[in-house]
């Protein structure tokens, strides 16, 4: 748009203004300077406007951003107040037993006998336990999420991991009378994968699926390879999960309708920190159950050479 066209009833009513006021004709020369004059004044003015409203969008703008990162403030304040809950429950109950089991041990210990005093100690030693799993689970969460978690890749053998959790767990499912199977057609199952991350991977989903499995029940473990991926699917009896509980399956204390079948402990931070490692990976973790149908835990990691 030229200023001709963008300007023309403000010089007309300039010239119409000037003209009568001098009672003649205004000469070429000064109308077209003070048209040019009065065009630029009009530029600048709405030059200012524009920058008043690009101002105005920015503040505006600023103000959303200030308040998504409040409302993100609130959320954390919230997130901590329940996490210090969670925590300060959660080390109670071991903190209480190791403190109970130490005096009693204390003030009766000339009428203990050997027996009792071990199944005290083990007590302890099962308390203590529960500690060091629910501090070392809340240091991963935190070198997760500030990204200080480091990863040494090799090829590691999926196999060896999990013969060696079924060896750790044998007492475990002798108590409550579970067989745990595993079914292979390989001799190796090589995966690309950090051995520490594996192993705790590993160890979350098997323990979870004798957590949650009623007594003379069974799990069963499958190992396949498809394309260029290495897939686990550890598959239990237990409870299921209900749709709802399958959406917040992998969240950050996360407390679900099904409860450990033998009051084994349960923080809620294992699936999360699972999700994590696996997609550090570049692994992929899901769950598939019915209610009432049990759960199928499946794992897949890219494969080794």
């Amino acid at each position: 748009m030229t200023d001709h066209t963008l300007f023309s009833k403000e010089e007309r009513v300039l010239k119409d203004i000037i003209g009568k006021s001098q009672g003649q004709d205004i000469p070429q020369k000064i109308y077209h300077q003070l048209s040019k004059d009065y065009a630029k004044l009009l530029k600048q003015t709405k030059l200012l406007v524009k920058m008043s409203d690009k101002q105005q969008y920015q503040l505006t703008d600023l103000a959303e951003k200030i308040n998504i990162k409040n409302q993100d403030l609130i959320h954390l304040d919230q997130e901590k107040n329940e996490f210090l809950g969670i925590v300060a429950h959660d080390l109670k109950n071991p903190l209480n037993a190791i403190q109970g089991s130490a005096g009693f041990i204390k003030e009766a210990l000339e009428d203990l006998s050997k027996q009792e005093i071990l199944e005290l100690m083990e007590m302890v030693e099962q308390a203590s336990r529960q500690m060091y799993y629910l501090v070392s689970n809340l240091l991963d969460v935190n070198a997760i999420e500030a990204g200080k978690m480091n990863l040494t890749i090799s090829n590691v053998d999926l196999l060896t991991i999990l013969q060696a959790l079924i060896i750790h767990y044998k007492s475990h499912t002798k108590a409550k009378q579970i067989s745990l199977n595993l079914h292979l057609s390989e001799q190796k199952y090589l995966i690309l994968a950090d051995q520490n991350m594996l192993y705790q991977i590993l160890d979350n989903l098997v323990s979870n699926a004798i957590k949650y499995s009623p007594i003379n029940k069974k799990i069963d473990i499958y190992l396949s390879k498809e394309l260029q991926m290495i897939r686990c699917e550890i598959k239990d009896e237990g409870p299921g999960l209900s749709e709802s509980d399958q959406k917040k399956l992998f969240g950050k204390f996360t407390r679900l309708a099904p409860k450990p079948t033998a009051n084994e402990h349960c923080n809620g931070l294992g699936l999360f920190i699972v999700k994590k490692l696996v997609e550090m990976m570049q692994g992929k973790v899901w769950c598939e159950s019915e209610l009432g149908s049990g759960c199928k835990f499946i794992v897949t990691f890219p494969s080794g050479s």
